[in-house]
């Protein structure tokens, strides 16, 4: 699972890509356990599509990037945001099991 930066998230977007990404802080402890369910949902979304899944899996350090993290009001860590064509389709925060992010990109 790819980290990726301020830039690349805009991109992302402006590009109308489906993807999830979980919004952590490396001094999270609940951010741990939500990376290890998202590493699953990844190795599933790839198994699934023999290689080529249609949804990437990323994460974003907040600390990154403090005034994108307000702009898309994340308030707490871990959470979670799905986009569908660029655009938001779910955010929730706290730790998601894996099945539950799966049933939010089908």
């Amino acid at each position: 699972m790819k980290q990726i930066t301020t830039k690349e998230l805009k991109e992302k977007i402006e590009n109308k890509e489906n993807f999830v990404l979980d919004f952590f802080a490396t001094w999270c402890g609940p951010c741990k356990i939500m990376l290890s369910n998202l590493e699953q949902v990844n190795e599933t979304l790839i198994k699934e599509s023999n290689g080529s899944p249609t949804f990437g899996v990323y994460k974003f350090d907040i600390e990154s990037d403090m005034e994108l993290t307000r702009e898309l009001g994340i308030r707490s860590v871990p959470t979670i945001k799905v986009f569908k064509e660029g655009a938001e389709s779910f955010s929730g925060a706290g730790v998601i099991p894996p099945s539950e992010v799966l049933k939010l990109i089908s």
